[in-house]
């Protein structure tokens, strides 16, 4: 098929969602207030009386795809399972809940991905991981038939899936650039490899320098891509870290705009960085590399060019737990970017439903709709306090402004130009 008959092919499907998929087993612990030390609680040859437990498809493909598709955008999903008793709970899941979606294969001589989460209040959340059939997921996986229909393709979690970061991350990259010739509008979530295992030993850097160019929008969370940037100064932090402490609190505002901008420098047009209870932080290329993104475009390019910002997250109503809230938080940001709203609403919606998600124990009981957000959002919902000491830093209204701002803001355009919440 030549170049401009691809072109032309008709974008009746707004996202497809690929990458990750697992079967998320989450039990619930009957704790009451916070538990102190994770050894309190799990201990050897104690019985622990559990609540009723959650199981569930997970992985980005889902806690992702699933949210965007329920906030009121067309989504297809690609995946992999095993044809063994999880990979069958999972397409079950699907049937029941979703619907069936087309690329979502099963295979024999393959085991499914699974995730047992254990959450504890007042512990950081871990999980016991097997990456099962997501290791050989690769470029003969992909349905290229849904990912041309689409405006976006959000891929999810390479780093957990062996064969696409082998290589220097060849086989992903295969697929990135097939989806830019098919004038698809590329997203790349990542993740945190163990960094004892392959995947933590791997040429990031190199890899990055593969994948960044072909991507429209990376939306890494902070720890993932501070550890594949700069990885020695990230164990050294890990090293310092005091009880109950994680990385995330120890990251500086300066190094997450240096990053944003290592990123755009490698060809990114926007770079989205999940900093968890710290909110949102955005950094925009120019409008030449927007102006590239394919069939989804931004809403305005005086809007979303040369941008840098960064949004605290709503006030939660009670704290569950975060499991999905990254995978969230990309779903609000989603359903509000293929709307065709301004940069500063598309945060609003990402830390929404961010913001939503620890509300609820799985990645996806939070969702009542787009509407809600909407209601949620209008309805003067307050962020939690945050300041910036950084020098050139500035407060504006909810957000935080950054010396590298020079773009509009949704209240300088005509109001036909760009779709806003305020």
């Amino acid at each position: 098929m030549r170049r401009e008959q691809i072109m032309k092919m008709e974008k009746d499907i707004d996202v497809v969602s690929a990458g990750h998929l697992c079967l998320d087993i989450i039990p619930a612990f009957l704790i009451e207030g916070e538990v102190k030390n994770i050894t309190d609680v799990l201990i050897p040859g104690k019985m622990i009386n559990m609540g009723k437990c959650v199981i569930a498809a997970g992985g980005p493909v889902t806690n992702a795809g699933v949210s965007i598709r329920r906030l009121g955008v067309k989504t297809e999903l690609i995946g992999k399972v095993g044809n063994d008793e999880f990979g069958r709970l999972v397409l079950d899941w699907y049937e029941k809940n979703e619907g069936r979606f087309k690329g979502i294969k099963m295979v024999d001589g393959e085991s499914t991905s699974y995730t047992i989460a254990i959450c504890i209040p007042g512990i950081d959340r871990f999980y016991l991981h097997h990456c099962g059939a997501n290791d050989t997921f690769g470029y003969d996986d992909m349905d290229f038939d849904l990912v041309g229909r689409a405006k976006l393709l959000l891929f999810g979690y390479p780093p957990w899936m062996r064969k696409l970061y082998e290589n220097q991350g060849e086989e992903l990259k295969k697929i990135l650039k097939k989806a830019k010739e098919l004038d698809t509008t590329t997203m790349l979530d990542l993740s945190l490899p163990d960094e004892n295992s392959p995947a933590g030993q791997a040429d990031w850097i190199a890899i990055l320098k593969n994948w960044v160019p072909l991507t429209d929008i990376m939306a890494p969370s902070v720890e993932e891509i501070f550890y594949f940037l700069h990885k020695d100064e990230f164990l050294k932090k890990k090293a310092r870290l005091k009880p109950k402490e994680s990385v995330l609190d120890h990251i500086t505002v300066k190094e997450v705009s240096t990053m944003g901008e290592e990123l755009i420098e490698m060809g990114a047009g926007v770079v989205l960085i999940k900093c968890g209870y710290r909110g949102l932080y955005i950094r925009t290329a120019d409008k030449d590399r927007l102006e590239k993104f394919g069939a989804a475009k931004c809403a305005n390019l005086d809007n979303w060019a040369n941008r840098e910002l960064w949004f605290p997250v709503y006030q939660e109503e009670k704290f569950v737990g975060a499991l999905g809230s990254g995978d969230s938080a990309i779903a609000g940001f989603v359903a509000a970017f293929i709307r065709k709203y301004s940069i500063e609403s598309c945060l609003r919606y990402g830390n929404a439903a961010g913001s939503m998600n620890v509300t609820v124990p799985d990645g996806l009981s939070w969702n009542k709709g787009f509407d809600d957000l909407t209601r949620r959002i209008k309805s003067g919902w307050k962020t939690k306090d945050m300041v910036i000491n950084e020098e050139g830093w500035r407060k504006e209204g909810e957000f935080w402004v950054g010396p590298n701002n020079r773009g509009k803001w949704e209240w300088e355009l005509q109001p036909q130009e760009v779709i806003t919440t305020r």
